[in-house]
């Protein structure tokens, strides 16, 4: 199924995308690209990942790089992201490694069970 990107403004300040069904690199790619635009054009920095109802994502290879790519932008300072686990086990591992590698990159991402409690870390 992929991605969609949308921005929570005026409720929130945060880009949400979200992740369902089998993602590949191309839908992580495209999600990228557009939450790094709306973060752009309305100067937020502020990342929701809902991952809830994703079952397949790319390798791990596949996203040490893009989480490479992000640590590498220079926006460590300002950057959070909010990842709302998924249900599908093997999905989830993946998000944890996603954690884990901008982590040791320097980025603040942290996972959550659901978004309520996401959207409330990103607004603190």
């Amino acid at each position: 199924m992929g991605a969609t990107v949308r921005s929570l403004l005026p409720d929130y300040p945060i880009v949400e995308a979200t992740y369902s069904g089998h993602v590949s690199k191309q839908d992580v790619d495209d999600a990228f690209g557009a939450c790094a635009a709306l973060g752009i054009e309305h100067d937020i920095w502020n990342l929701l990942g809902d991952c809830t109802d994703m079952v397949w994502t790319p390798t791990v290879t596949d996203l040490f790089e893009l989480v490479q790519f992000l640590a590498d932008m220079g926006v460590s300072e300002r950057f959070r992201e909010a990842l709302v686990r998924p249900t599908d086990a093997s999905a989830a591992t993946s998000v944890g490694f996603w954690e884990t590698a901008g982590v040791n990159r320097g980025l603040n991402i942290r996972t959550f069970r659901d978004r309520e409690s996401a959207i409330a870390w990103l607004t603190s």
